[in-house]
C-alpha cells in the first residue's frame, strides 16, 4: 500500500513538472554596445493567458544571432545568453557565469556570430539545473572560412545564490567534430520526459547527424545516423533547423548562395530518434544570410520565410512542394534606417509566429493565426513595435509542451496527456478568425462564441452579427482529461475614433482608449502615401511620432515614457491632416 502511494506521488511530480510548463515566456532581445543611446538597450517579450506584454530596460549584454533564454515552470525569468555570458533574473552576470565558452572569436562582446547556437533544456530528475548547449565559432587555420568544431555544454544550478542561480559547470565538451553551423533544436522522447537532439555534421557528403538523447541520467550519444540527402555546404550555410510542435517532422532550411534556400524535411521517430528523409526541394528567392523556417501550432502548415517573401507549405500533403502558396511579401516599408525585410522566425507561447526584421530595427512581423490556409493566417508586417533597436535576433526554443505519444512502445512512464485548452484570435471587422494553441494532444474541440452559437472545428472563423465584446470559451478534451479556456474579445466595425479632415476618405480607429503600455491603430486610407501618427499632450508638445505605410494598416504603438494623463492624436500625409482624435493614457 506505501509502495503503490509512493508511485502514485512520484507520477504526480512528474506530471507536474511535465505538463505545467512555461519555460519560453520571457523572451530578451537588444543591444547596446556599451553606448547609452535612446534607442539602444534591453526589449523584454511577457506571454501570459496568450497575450504578449512588452517592456524595456539597459543592455546587460548584446543578443544579437545567438540569443536564448529560459523561465521556470509558471513563465518567471530564471536566465538568459548570448553564449558567452549568463544574466540572471536581476539583469546581472550569474555568479560564475562570465566566459562560458572557450573561443577564439566572438563578435567583440556581442555573443556567439551563429544563430541557433544555443539550446536550453531542464535537466531531468532535478528542477534546479539546466544545460546551456552552445557551438562556439572559430577560424580554420587560414584565418578565412569560419567553422563549429565542437559541441559544448554548460550547467547552472538555480538553487545557488539565493535563487539567481549559480554556473557550476563550463564548457563541458559533448561532440569534437566539425558541425553544421548553428541549427540546435530538440524534440521531447515519445516517453513525455527525455529530449532527443540531432546535430548534424558540416561536411560530410550524406548529411549525417550525432544522435544525442537527453535522460535523467544525462546526455547520452545514442551513435550516428546518415539520413540523407547529400547537403552541399562547400560555401557556408545559415538558416535554422525546426521541429514540428507535435514532434513528427524535423525542418532545414539552408540558406546559400545560389540557390537561396534548400528545404529538407524528415519524419521523426520519437521512440528511436531515427529521421526519414521525405522530400528535398529549393525556394530560390534572394535571402542573403537572413530567413528561416517555422511551423503552425497544429503541426499542419510549414512557413518558409526569405527576406521578402514567406511562403507557406502543407505538411499533411503527400506532396509537399507543389502546395507552395505565398502569404506574405515584403510591403516596401522602411523602418529606423532600412527596409524592414523578413528575417528569423520563432513560434511563441500564444501561438503567433514571430519574424524579426531582417536588419537592425525596432519592428517586427507576426504571422497572427498560422493554423489557417493561405491569407487567412494574418500576416501582420512590421506591426510590433519595439521600445530598443533589436538586430535580427529571436530567442531559442523547443517545444517545452509536447507529452508522451501515446499508445507507442516507448510510452513507458504512465503519464497521460491532459489537455490544456488555449487560442488566438484576429478580428477584420465582424469576422473573426480563431487559431487553436492547445497543447498535450487534444482530441475534440468546442467553442462557445459568446453570442449563443459555437463550433466544433479546431480552427473556426465566425463572423459576428453586431459590434461589441464576446466572452469566448474554447473546450478540448481526450479520452483523459478536458480543459477549457476562455477570454474577452472584442468584435467592431471599423469606425472613426476622432474626427476625419473634409475631404479624407477612410476609416481610422485607436483603441483601447484610455489605453496603457500599447495601443492599437487601426486604418483604411485609400489613395495615401506614407501617413504620419503624432501624439501631442495638453499643451501641444508633440510626446511621440511613427511614421507608417500609407493605404492600410494595423499597428500596436508603445507608450514608453508616457505619462498617464489626456492626449491628441493627429493622422496625416504628404504635409496634410487627415484625421484627429483623443487618447487617454492610464498607468
Amino acid at each position: 500500500m506505501k509502495y503503490s502511494i509512493f508511485i502514485a506521488l512520484i507520477q504526480l511530480v512528474v506530471t507536474i513538472q511535465l505538463f505545467g510548463q512555461k519555460h519560453d515566456n520571457t523572451w530578451i532581445m537588444g543591444y547596446d554596445f556599451g553606448t547609452p543611446h535612446p534607442d539602444l538597450g534591453r526589449t523584454v517579450f511577457n506571454f501570459e493567458n496568450d497575450s504578449l506584454y512588452i517592456s524595456e530596460g539597459a543592455s546587460v549584454i548584446d543578443l544579437f544571432k545567438a540569443n536564448a533564454s529560459i523561465s521556470n515552470a509558471e513563465g518567471n525569468l530564471l536566465f538568459y545568453t548570448n553564449g558567452i555570458d549568463i544574466i540572471d533574473a536581476s539583469h546581472h552576470i550569474m555568479e560564475n557565469g562570465n566566459d562560458i565558452t572557450d573561443i577564439d572569436f566572438t563578435l567583440g562582446f556581442s555573443g556567439l556570430n551563429v544563430l541557433q547556437a544555443l539550446l536550453i533544456l531542464p535537466a531531468l530528475g532535478n528542477d534546479s539545473l539546466f544545460y546551456i548547449f552552445h557551438e562556439p565559432v572559430d577560424f580554420d587555420a587560414g584565418g578565412l572560412n569560419s567553422h563549429i568544431p565542437e559541441l559544448s555544454r554548460s550547467i547552472v544550478d538555480m538553487s545557488q545564490n539565493n535563487g539567481l542561480g549559480k554556473v557550476i559547470l563550463k564548457d563541458e565538451k559533448l561532440i569534437i567534430d566539425t558541425l553544421a553551423t548553428g541549427k540546435l533544436s530538440a524534440a521531447k522522447h515519445a516517453n513525455g520526459r527525455d529530449w532527443w537532439m540531432p546535430v548534424a555534421e558540416r561536411y560530410e557528403p550524406n548529411s549525417s547527424y550525432h544522435t544525442l538523447l537527453l535522460t535523467p541520467e544525462g546526455v547520452l550519444h545514442e551513435g550516428m545516423q546518415t539520413p540523407g540527402p547529400p547537403i552541399d555546404l562547400d560555401h557556408g550555410s545559415v538558416g535554422n533547423a525546426i521541429f514540428s510542435p507535435d514532434g513528427t517532422k524535423y525542418i532545414r532550411q539552408d540558406v546559400r548562395f545560389d540557390p537561396w534556400n534548400a528545404i529538407d524535411i524528415y519524419d521523426f521517430d520519437r521512440c528511436t530518434g531515427t529521421l526519414t528523409h521525405l522530400e528535398h526541394f529549393e525556394v530560390n528567392d534572394t535571402s542573403f544570410l537572413y530567413g528561416g523556417a517555422a511551423v503552425s501550432p497544429d503541426s499542419r502548415y510549414l512557413y518558409v520565410i526569405t527576406n521578402k517573401l514567406i511562403w507557406q507549405y502543407d505538411l499533411s500533403n503527400p506532396q509537399i512542394e507543389p502546395t507552395k502558396t505565398l502569404v506574405g511579401e515584403y510591403d516596401g516599408y522602411i523602418s529606423y534606417w532600412s527596409n524592414a525585410l523578413f528575417g528569423t522566425p520563432q513560434i511563441g507561447p500564444d501561438g503567433k509566429i514571430y519574424i524579426s526584421s531582417g536588419v537592425s530595427d525596432t519592428v517586427m512581423h507576426v504571422i497572427n493565426t498560422p493554423n489557417q490556409y493561405g491569407m487567412a493566417s494574418h500576416l501582420a508586417q512590421h506591426s510590433i513595435n519595439l521600445p530598443n533597436l533589436n538586430d535580427k535576433s529571436v530567442p531559442n526554443f523547443p517545444n517545452y509542451r509536447l507529452g508522451p505519444l501515446d499508445g507507442s512502445p516507448c510510452d513507458t512512464l504512465g503519464l497521460d496527456n491532459h489537455p490544456l485548452a488555449g487560442f488566438t484570435y484576429f478580428t477584420e471587422e465582424l469576422e473573426v478568425t480563431f487559431s487553436d494553441n492547445s497543447n498535450y494532444r487534444p482530441e475534440e474541440w468546442e467553442w462557445d462564441f459568446g453570442e449563443g452559437n459555437g463550433s466544433a472545428v479546431r480552427n473556426p472563423i465566425h463572423t459576428y452579427s453586431e459590434p461589441g465584446e464576446y466572452y469566448v470559451c474554447q473546450t478540448v478534451r481526450n479520452e483523459v482529461d478536458e480543459d477549457t479556456y476562455c477570454r474577452w474579445i472584442k468584435v467592431d466595425t471599423m469606425v472613426v475614433v476622432g474626427t476625419l479632415e473634409a475631404g479624407a476618405l477612410g476609416k481610422v480607429a485607436v483603441f483601447p482608449n484610455p489605453a496603457s503600455g500599447q495601443f492599437l491603430l487601426q486604418y483604411r486610407l485609400p489613395g495615401t502615401g506614407a501617413v504620419i501618427f503624432s501624439l501631442y499632450d495638453v499643451a501641444g508638445r508633440k510626446v511621440k511620432e511613427w511614421a507608417l505605410p500609407g493605404g492600410q494598416g494595423y499597428f500596436t504603438l508603445p507608450l514608453w515614457g508616457v505619462p498617464k494623463g489626456l492626449y491628441f492624436w493627429v493622422l496625416s500625409a504628404e504635409g496634410r491632416r487627415l484625421g484627429s482624435g483623443k487618447l487617454m493614457v492610464k498607468e
